[in-house]
């Protein structure tokens, strides 16, 4: 299989490469080209038959990594880039969004579209990196889950579209260091392998993701609830 890493030299983007190394074809993409290198190298150990680096940056445009892409003719695009992922709110200014809009939206997409047109009649899998926080709103990291929020909806919308588009969004609610390389990525890199190979469409890595997705979606039920009670009470008085 051949497959597409972006962001691959982030700590969780690295620990996704290693997992899908073993027999497999990488094309690893990231800005830190030391890290990188050292993504790559592990890649190799972990059994990958052939491993490509492309430097790059998705602030910059899709440009180069398309042309590349064609040639490399990919089964499998995982995205696990973000230029918000170490921001909170405050830290962004007017002037970074174009170039984050870009990397954290429209160049994916942008390679996405190219790969999808280009393949003909092989089938394409889509892994994406993604976040609680696109579900359950932070009142500092807003912009980070706004973001990941529209790409797993345009996502969702190409795989219901496309039937033979198999996607998988990752929801991770643990706090892993993106630039620390750890026992945590490695277990994130197979629990994410796992459940492609299962065919999930939404995967919840984390225990604390499943209680507040459930708290987020009772969230009405419970203000209905509460209506009730009040209404309740001040029959009685």
């Amino acid at each position: 299989m051949n497959v597409i890493v972006l962001g691959a030299s982030s700590a969780i983007g690295a620990g996704v490469a290693e997992a899908f190394s073993p027999g497999n074809r990488l094309l690893v993409t990231g800005r830190d080209i030391p890290r990188l290198r050292r993504s790559a190298d592990r890649c190799r150990a972990e059994g990958a038959s052939h491993v490509v680096e492309v430097a790059c940056d998705l602030r910059h445009g899709s440009g180069e990594l398309e042309k590349t892409a064609q040639v490399w003719q990919p089964d499998l695009i995982i995205n696990a880039a973000s230029a918000t992922s170490r921001l909170r709110d405050h830290q962004i200014s007017i002037g970074e969004m174009k170039g984050i809009i870009a990397a954290d939206l429209l160049t994916p997409f942008e390679l996405i579209q190219a790969v999808l047109a280009n393949r003909g009649s092989r089938p394409v899998g889509i892994l994406f990196i993604s976040t609680m926080l696109s579900v359950v709103k932070s009142p500092d990291r807003e912009i980070y889950g706004a973001l990941k929020r529209i790409h797993e909806k345009i996502l969702l919308g190409m795989a219901a579209s496309q039937p033979d588009l198999q996607l998988l969004i990752v929801r991770i609610s643990k706090w892993i260091p993106p630039d620390v390389e750890s026992m945590e990525t490695k277990k994130l890199g197979l629990a994410v392998l796992d459940g492609y190979r299962g065919g999930k469409q939404v995967l919840y890595y984390g225990f604390p993701g499943r209680v507040m997705t459930a708290l987020y979606y009772a969230q009405p039920l419970l203000f209905g609830l509460a209506v009730r009670m009040n209404r309740f009470a001040l029959k009685r008085y």
